[in-house]
């Protein structure tokens, strides 16, 4: 079997600023965007728009 290629496009989570949840998850090219993303999402658990920050998924 070929071994899959590692692409320049990577599967990220979006964590929330106030309640520390991954609320959404989103993809990414790393060739385009080199620095962590911070979006201004709505949080469903504290019911407001906050900003959400780019980490791993597990």
């Amino acid at each position: 079997m070929p071994k899959a290629k590692k692409g320049a496009i990577d599967k990220i989570a979006l964590r929330c600023g106030e309640c520390n949840r991954k609320n959404y998850t989103t993809t990414k090219n790393r060739r385009n965007v080199q620095r962590k993303l911070e979006l201004n999402k709505y949080c469903k658990w504290d019911r407001k728009v906050t900003l959400h920050k780019e980490t791993k998924i597990k």
